[in-house]
């Protein structure tokens, strides 16, 4: 099945989860997963939050800060970052560009 990014309506999200700023996104969904494009202005965040299914965050283009139970990881571009269900984590771009993220969340 083709998903097409350009094809789905952008959502603004303002603090989302707590955290600061806008998070763009489109987003797919269906019963079996969540598949969403992000992007993070400079200076947003996704406040601290916990995983009910495991999620994969693969960094299309900038760097993102994520605190996952507690501890930081820098991850860069064509690098990801999973968090296991029940993980809590945060996600933040300090960087002066926009961070573009791909989510895919596994929701069984």
């Amino acid at each position: 099945m083709k998903i097409n990014f350009n094809e789905l309506k952008e959502i603004d999200v303002s603090n989302m989860n707590g955290g600061n700023g806008i998070v763009k996104s489109k987003m797919y969904m269906d019963n079996d997963c969540k598949i969403i494009k992000a992007i993070l202005e400079p200076n947003a965040s996704i406040g601290k939050h916990t995983q009910k299914n495991n999620e994969f965050i693969y960094v299309i283009s900038g760097q993102a800060k994520i605190i996952i139970e507690g501890k930081e990881e820098i991850i860069n571009k064509d690098e990801v970052h999973y968090c296991p269900m029940g993980s809590t984590h945060e996600i933040y771009n300090n960087a002066n560009e926009d961070l573009i993220l791909l989510d895919i969340t596994v929701e069984k």
